[in-house]
């Protein structure tokens, strides 16, 4: 194996000027107060001849424009910079071409890609040998949110497929997690994955890094100050399972027209209680009996896939790219998109069993992505984000094949 080293480093990017949280439609007030610190977190691993650079930061998605900005500023090759966001629906909006879901401040994003690549470029005289451990756990606090009920719909009341909690539905519970440490076992940085949507706070108008953020707290309470990266998992059909009647009439029709709804948002006391345990289990899973990791310097990879392979009446605008890094004894897999959670047992079905992470939310993400079986149910993974992402393309036929063959290609 050849040498490897890593550095890793956290930097604050929490908006510093009033700015509308990126996440809902309907929120269009800018946010009255910080109530957790948003972060960017970055892993530089470096080998003889490979590099690869790590970054999640606690966005809704990065964009375009910020990962532009990085490659300039760091002079990075495409394949090297593995740009990922943590999907909070309470950071500012930083990817452009989504007015619906929040107006991007362009000042914003020029102050986290320089206070990314201040932390980067300072990174590069602190590399230093490591070693690191895989640990892997089952989790219980996701629920699927594709719930097929009698419904009322343009043609009277049928029995449609639409949000709801879905007791029944496929999850992914496994946590995921690398530990790194230095020559004397000092941890040096973590990076952890699990499929959740982190859409749910107790109060829409707080800045938050929301569940990823707590888990972030709870991992440095025992192995100190160290670089935290989140990797959101394939969770385009998962949520917090904060279901029931918020207290207003308007849920109260929807439950009624609808059927089971989860809230609008939790109380505190849910929310506090719910991300606590989840920090705790996730500790607990980065304690447990570890898998240690052969490293050798990263190879990484983008794989295309064109739009015209998935969409049809698409504006040519939407490719998506897988984004792969291996460094031997792990590898992460990330796309520009929200996948749902069938991916995931998908691509364990075509690669090998060495510990694999999976992230959405890369990049310009564009679209969520529903499996093939999904398409005729419809629902909103397949057409009701449409409009609000401004996506104006339908996804074809048996999409699941271009898009796992462009990556099961590459890994093989």
């Amino acid at each position: 194996m050849n040498s490897v080293f890593i550095a890793a480093g956290t930097v604050d990017i929490s908006p510093r000027r009033p700015a509308i949280l990126g996440g809902y439609e309907r929120r269009t007030a800018s946010f009255k107060s910080i109530a957790d610190p948003l972060e960017a977190n970055v892993l530089q691993i470096e080998g003889d001849h490979q590099r690869a650079t790590i970054v999640s930061t606690d966005l809704l998605y990065p964009g375009q424009t910020l990962r532009s900005l990085l490659l300039g500023s760091l002079a990075l090759r495409e394949d090297e910079l593995f740009l990922s966001a943590s999907h909070t629906h309470y950071a500012p909006m930083t990817a452009p071409g989504m007015p619906l879901l929040g107006m991007v401040d362009d000042q914003y994003v020029d102050q986290i890609a320089e206070r990314i690549s201040t932390l980067s470029k300072s990174l590069e005289m602190r590399r230093q040998r490591c070693s690191g451990t895989y640990h892997e756990g089952l989790l219980n606090h996701s629920m699927n949110r594709r719930l097929a009920h009698l419904r009322l719909t343009s043609s009277g009341f049928s029995r449609a497929v639409g949000m709801g909690p879905n007791l029944a539905g496929e999850r992914d519970e496994r946590a995921r997690v690398l530990k790194f440490v230095d020559s004397s076992s000092r941890p040096l940085a973590i990076v952890w994955n699990y499929a959740c949507h982190a859409s749910d706070f107790f109060d829409s108008l707080q800045v938050s890094a929301a569940f990823p953020g707590r888990v972030r707290k709870r991992l440095r309470s025992e192995l100190g100050a160290i670089p935290v990266l989140f990797l959101q998992g394939f969770s385009g059909d998962v949520r917090p399972p904060f279901t029931g009647l918020s207290p207003d009439i308007k849920s109260l029709a929807k439950r009624v027209l609808r059927g089971p709804q989860f809230k609008n948002a939790p109380s505190r006391r849910e929310w506090e209680g719910w991300s606590g345990n989840l920090a705790d289990c996730v500790a607990a899973i980065a304690r447990s009996l570890a898998a240690p990791l052969q490293l050798r310097e990263p190879v990484t990879r983008r794989i295309d896939v064109p739009e015209k392979a998935y969409v049809v009446e698409g504006d040519g605008s939407k490719s998506l790219c897988w984004h792969f890094v291996d460094c031997g004894g792990f590898r992460i897999a990330g796309i520009n998109a929200e996948p749902v959670v069938r991916y995931r047992r998908v691509l364990d079905d075509t690669v090998d069993g060495r510990p694999l992470l999976t992230a959405g939310c890369l990049d310009q993400t564009h679209c969520y992505l529903p499996v093939d079986e999904m398409l005729g149910q419809r629902g909103y993974e397949v057409e009701g984000f449409r409009r609000i992402f401004g996506f104006p393309g339908r996804f074809r036929a048996h999409l699941e094949v271009p898009i796992v063959r462009a990556l099961s290609d590459a890994i093989a």
